[in-house]
């Protein structure tokens, strides 16, 4: 019984921060936020590029949506250097989850897990061939990226070939949203001349 209680108390616990966090996230203005981001990256200069690694490796750990901040690399470095800022900081995001969900959070995503048969089927694919299965997943992802990171954490794969293949496997999607965010930025670039004129 003490044992089931300390889980069961460790359980409420994680869902207790996981709802809290979630109500003070939703009074965040995602606008302001980006603007924010955006300013402070400017001001920092040669820093930028790690505030907002920073930034995007909490917002991932968090599973909170990331697509405005890899766009938002291509408007703020340009499609190369936001494309390696954002493999670079996904793929730290991906490995902090992965662990968590190993140790940390392993009971409440065993939970959740438990009730899929889509992961049970990922599980038992992983187990066979984790380094294929991983980065096919991240090419065509079923789970959105930042939940898998903690899924894949129960699965047989280790850390390394997970690793791997995900930074693989991200690549294409990161750079394609990236760009789009270059070209937006050159675009509205191109549309404020025009109206100066």
């Amino acid at each position: 019984g003490g044992a089931e209680d300390g889980d069961g108390n460790s359980h409420r616990r994680g869902g207790d921060a996981a709802a809290a966090i979630a109500r003070v996230l939703a009074r965040v203005d995602p606008r302001t936020a980006m603007d924010t981001i955006a300013a402070e990256v400017d001001r920092l200069g040669p820093l930028g590029p790690a505030y907002f690694s920073a930034v995007y490796v909490a917002a991932e750990v968090l599973a909170l949506p990331a697509v405005p901040l890899t766009a938002s690399a291509g408007y703020l470095f340009g499609a190369v250097e936001g494309t390696a800022v954002v493999l670079f900081s996904a793929t730290i995001a991906a490995g902090v989850s992965f662990l968590i969900g190993r140790s940390l959070l392993r009971k409440w995503v065993e939970d959740i897990a438990g009730e899929s048969e889509q992961f049970q089927a990922i599980d038992r694919a992983v187990a066979a061939e984790g380094f294929k299965i991983i980065l096919l997943l991240r090419l065509s992802p079923i789970f959105p990226f930042a939940l898998s990171n903690y899924f894949y954490g129960l699965t047989a794969v280790e850390f390394g070939p997970y690793l791997l293949a995900t930074l693989l496997g991200f690549a294409p999607g990161t750079f394609l949203y990236v760009y789009s965010g270059e070209v937006a930025s050159v675009a509205a670039g191109a549309g404020a001349r025009a109206r100066d004129r």
